[in-house]
């Protein structure tokens, strides 16, 4: 999907179009959720939420809601346990891989700005892991279902200029329910189990379409939280600790915010300049001048 500049601002990339077998990679990572949910522990905010009425868990790094530093996501030892089991299940690297190659293919600039602030992020706290040696994505999230549908809602914490990788699985009919709705672009599109999309979650309203009775539908995420890069950027410290050590430092950081906020779109390559973004960011040193680098 393109912006009337031509910025390919979501995608909808399917499947690999050279795995046979993407069928049963769906099916394995499907039935591996499923035994996952009958072994996890949820609590009443795990279970009902302001996303809709399905258990979930997330796995990862991340920075907000309180924390004082970014951390992994908050687990139980048995859950976290579990959720690491997830990670290594062959069927779900394959779809995290996937979502990561998708990225850096359509988004190009996004992926080298994430790539470069994690690198100094993980530098900086070793004891922070990424959960895919194939994803560059610092956390994840599973929809275990068996009717993960969600209500409208945005996930303003992620990253604004990102894209979130959506993978939908289970078993139900594409047509007649689970398509997921981009509110703001009236658009709703058939997402059938397998299939992955890419949306800035952080800033486009989005929603899924009810599935029929009977029918199971489950999600994989990866996002990135937008703390933690906001982390790097303020010199690994919060925007209110950066304020109380430099405060000159940090009024200028607020007086160029609303510029880099606008310019930030550019971080969203243009489709008639894919190309020249892919060579840029397989050099050695790519370098993107106009975009609006802390």
């Amino acid at each position: 999907i393109v912006d009337k500049e031509g910025r390919i601002i979501a995608l909808f990339a399917g499947r690999p179009e050279d795995a046979d077998d993407w069928d049963q990679v769906a099916l394995d990572a499907s039935e591996a959720m499923s035994k996952a949910r009958t072994q996890c522990t949820f609590t009443a905010s795990r279970l009902m939420h302001a996303r809709g009425n399905y258990p979930t868990q997330g796995i990862g790094s991340s920075f907000g809601g309180g924390s004082l530093r970014p951390g992994p996501i908050k687990n139980t030892v048995r859950n976290a346990r579990i959720l690491e089991c997830l990670c290594k299940h062959p069927a779900i690297r394959r779809i995290a891989g996937f979502g990561n190659v998708m990225l850096a293919t359509y988004a190009p600039r996004v992926h080298l700005k994430m790539k470069r602030r994690l690198r100094l992020l993980y530098e900086r706290y070793p004891t922070l892991k990424l959960n895919f040696d194939n994803s560059i994505y610092p956390a994840a999230h599973f929809n275990f279902g068996p009717n993960s549908v969600c209500f409208e809602h945005t996930d303003f914490a992620n990253d604004p200029v990102n894209w979130c990788h959506i993978a939908a699985l289970g078993r139900y009919d594409p047509t007649q329910g689970g398509h997921i709705i981009l509110l703001d672009l009236r658009l709703a599109v058939e997402f059938p189990p397998g299939a992955s999309c890419f949306i800035p979650s952080g800033v486009a309203r989005h929603a899924n379409v009810a599935i029929r009775p009977g029918e199971m539908r489950q999600a994989f995420t990866q996002y990135c939280a937008g703390g933690l890069l906001r982390w790097v950027d303020a010199g690994f410290q919060s925007l209110k600790e950066f304020g109380q050590r430099d405060p000159q430092g940090r009024a200028i950081f607020d007086a160029e915010l609303d510029e880099k906020t606008l310019a930030s779109v550019k971080y969203f390559s243009r489709w008639d300049q894919l190309l020249e973004d892919l060579r840029e960011a397989a050099a050695p040193n790519p370098s993107f001048p106009d975009l609006p680098e802390p």
